[in-house]
């Protein structure tokens, strides 16, 4: 799905072709192809707690399950409904997030808004983005300027390991369980960083993760609030309270890599967080 939200008129200043009035037609290709994923749904189990931050590691193949056997027992009359049904419950979704975005895409002081998108894993959506960077980003980058930073490796790099602020708010699109939000996140850190330097954080990683990741904290509609300060200071916030934070310049490098990276969890999150940034310093 396309970044669902509607933005302040200082960031469409940035990005001004990404952000015009959406209507349900703009979602017909991905109609299409919901209705093309549903009859492919029964060769796959998706456990009903998946989050995937992205880690990098290669995932096993899934086995075919029983729904497989169901889905070949149907007739084409019962696919042919199944498969309506599918489409317009994908249409509602939609809908209902076009309706929903209003205020979400909102602002930090000092700070501007860049990019949004949507965390999924095959037809289920796992939770929203949205990133901002430090008003020091455009000089901080100016390098770049009038350069081309859809995959410039040397971009991305110089962005990650920049110091100026960097803060992604991610908002919960359905209920995870805590324990696997921490083993996701600790799965995608730790492709990401040396594993000597993993060792070392860990410990602490742990406890900051365990006290943000709750019961009560990782439900649907929970906003996550993860503040790169500086380049050094990594920090967690869960509906606006602060739960800690760890010194570590790896980490700051590695979690910002899991949206900018070449291996983004979400590529269409990835670009508009890249192109909102270039339109930012090419202002």
């Amino acid at each position: 799905l396309p970044p669902p939200f509607r933005i302040s008129p200082q960031a469409v200043m940035y990005r001004p072709y990404h952000y015009k009035k959406r209507s349900i037609k703009n979602f017909f290709p991905s109609l299409c192809a919901a209705v093309v994923l549903l009859g492919f749904l029964g060769m796959q189990d998706l456990h009903s707690n998946t989050l995937g931050w992205g880690s990098t590691a290669k995932e096993e193949t899934p086995k075919p399950s029983k729904k497989c056997a169901i889905l070949s027992k149907m007739t084409n009359a019962q696919k042919i409904g199944a498969f309506s049904i599918g489409a317009l419950a994908t249409m509602k979704i939609a809908s209902s997030l076009i309706k929903s975005d209003n205020g979400h895409a909102g602002s930090l002081p000092g700070q501007t808004f860049v990019g949004s998108g949507i965390r999924a894993k095959g037809p289920i959506s796992v939770y929203s983005i949205q990133m901002f960077v430090g008003n020091r980003a455009k000089s901080a980058l100016s390098a770049f300027k009038g350069k081309q930073l859809k995959g410039n490796k040397a971009f991305v790099e110089e962005f990650e390991k920049a110091s100026f602020q960097k803060t992604i708010q991610l908002r919960m699109l359905r209920t995870v369980g805590p324990q696997k939000m921490i083993t996701s996140f600790n799965d995608a850190v730790s492709t990401r960083v040396p594993k000597a330097t993993f060792k070392k954080i860990s410990g602490n990683l742990d406890n900051l993760l365990s006290k943000s990741f709750t019961e009560s904290t990782s439900t649907k509609g929970t906003e996550i609030t993860f503040s790169m300060t500086g380049g050094t200071s990594f920090s967690i916030s869960v509906s606006g309270k602060n739960q800690g934070s760890i010194w570590s310049p790896a980490l700051c490098k590695a979690f910002t890599d899991i949206y900018v990276g070449p291996n983004a969890v979400s590529s269409s999150t990835r670009d508009s967080i890249i192109a909102g940034v270039s339109g930012m310093i090419n202002a």
